[in-house]
């Protein structure tokens, strides 16, 4: 009836007048955790939180009281942020009553003290996150398509990831270098007509089939190894994340790394350069240090030249000031974990050095000792990612997020508040879009972070 209140007091009157009544006291119990006075669930269920300890007369238990006292229990470290503790006791739930609905509660009550000290951890970490300041991605009012030297790539415009193969062969014959000039028009055009796609999007107009024209032109670079588009490639690289958004999701490092091996891995001095430049966001940069790990990898031979590329540039960040505007903790975290997966044990002395400094985002790629030990264990898998023709690099594109929709979404239950008395799940109203901010509070997107 949504008499709360007197719900309460009859409960109190049922402690009153039966004192050691077990799921009377787990009743109050489960009223302070309700009223957020967490300091008088012990009280109730002793200081110990063991129902031995509260009934040390008695040797055998009901499965029921059991497994209530220890969904009490579980919402008290959840409440005060001990999930370990709450992880123990639910193990024992788990092993004992695995189909229960308290089992169930304590499931869902643990993923969203997780979510929630996620969360602050995550606010915590941005504290001490160091960032470069970026350029706003430049508005034009260009409108206008490019004209190309052949009207084949007119074609990039007109079909979606699941491009035939016909249409490329018949691109990759064309003359390569009108067909070069041709495709780096391609890249241009995606920076002059971004405020063009960009609105096009808005007004719900996004379509599969003509919105890939850059990652065509991506894929085409780098099976033709054009090394002389280089700069291009970098062109993409120095706009605004806003801009990777729209035309390349959160899959660039999957999309970039193989042509821009093929094209810049002979010049990992323009690499560098590129790098080091002030404004640079640090997953634009990322891609370059990804694409690095992954040359060690294909070519072993190499493994000593990107080492001494690697400690180059740690030691130009070792060396730089805040106001360079040129460092970056998530970039220097990432570039940790490239080192790690190819094990680049000899440069530990700079990255410890970097560690004292503060210069790490802890939160990807773990502290110092963490990092330490990581470099020490054997690897359990390989990080080489598979070097792939043109035509098999588009099967593994849409086998893999290319068929994504937008209506795809997640039904998810409202992870920021506790579940409440009597502790049936709320059916969550939140759909999840996949360019959302993913509920774990990771800063990411949806898609990018929880989605899979």
């Amino acid at each position: 009836l949504n008499e709360t209140q007197k719900m309460y007091e009859v409960n109190q009157w049922i402690i009153k007048e039966h004192p050691t009544y077990l799921f009377g006291k787990l009743n109050l119990a489960n009223e302070y955790y309700m009223k957020e006075e967490y300091e008088k669930m012990p009280e109730i269920l002793g200081q110990e939180m063991e129902l031995q300890s509260l009934y040390p007369e008695r040797k055998v238990f009901h499965l029921n009281e059991l497994v209530a006292f220890l969904k009490s229990a579980i919402l008290y470290d959840t409440a005060i942020g001990n999930i370990e503790q709450a992880e123990i006791r639910y193990e024992l739930m788990e092993e004992l009553a695995p189909d229960s609905p308290d089992t169930e509660l304590a499931t869902k009550q643990i993923l969203a003290a997780r979510l929630k000290a996620g969360h602050a951890r995550f606010l915590e970490q941005q504290k001490n996150k160091i960032s470069v300041i970026t350029k706003e991605q430049v508005i034009t009012t260009v409108t206008e398509e490019p004209s190309f030297h052949h009207k084949e790539i007119n074609a990039l415009y007109t079909n979606g990831l699941y491009i035939d193969r016909e249409v490329l062969e018949n691109i990759l014959v064309l003359p390569r270098e009108t067909l070069i000039q041709d495709l780096e028009r391609v890249i241009e055009d995606s920076i002059n007509r971004y405020s063009y796609f960009e609105k096009k999007v808005e007004e719900g107009e996004w379509d599969e089939e003509t919105m890939n024209f850059l990652v065509h032109a991506i894929f085409l670079l780098g099976e033709l190894k054009a090394s002389e588009s280089i700069e291009a490639f970098f062109s993409i690289l120095r706009q605004s994340e806003e801009y990777s958004q729209l035309y390349l999701g959160d899959f660039a490092p999957q999309l970039f790394w193989e042509p821009l091996l093929k094209i810049a891995g002979n010049n990992l001095q323009a690499c560098k350069e590129f790098l080091i430049k002030p404004g640079m966001t640090a997953y634009a940069r990322s891609n370059i240090s990804d694409m690095v790990e992954q040359l060690a990898l294909h070519y072993p031979e190499r493994r000593q030249e990107v080492l001494d590329w690697f400690n180059e540039l740690l030691q130009f960040f070792l060396e730089s000031k805040i106001e360079d505007n040129v460092i970056d903790s998530e970039l220097i975290a990432l570039m940790i974990c490239n080192l790690i997966d190819i094990k680049g044990e000899s440069l530990l002395p700079q990255i410890e050095k970097l560690f004292e400094k503060g210069l790490v985002s802890v939160e990807i790629c773990g502290p110092w000792s963490e990092v330490q030990e990581t470099f020490k264990r054997p690897s359990s898998y390989s990080s080489k990612r598979e070097m792939l023709s043109i035509f098999d690099r588009y099967t593994n594109v849409t086998s893999t997020w290319g068929g994504y929709t937008e209506e795809e979404s997640f039904e998810s239950n409202d992870f920021n508040e506790p579940f409440l008395f009597p502790f049936e799940p709320r059916k969550g109203k939140i759909k999840i879009g996949r360019n959302a901010p993913c509920p774990c509070g990771s800063g990411k997107k949806y898609k990018k972070c929880c989605l899979d």
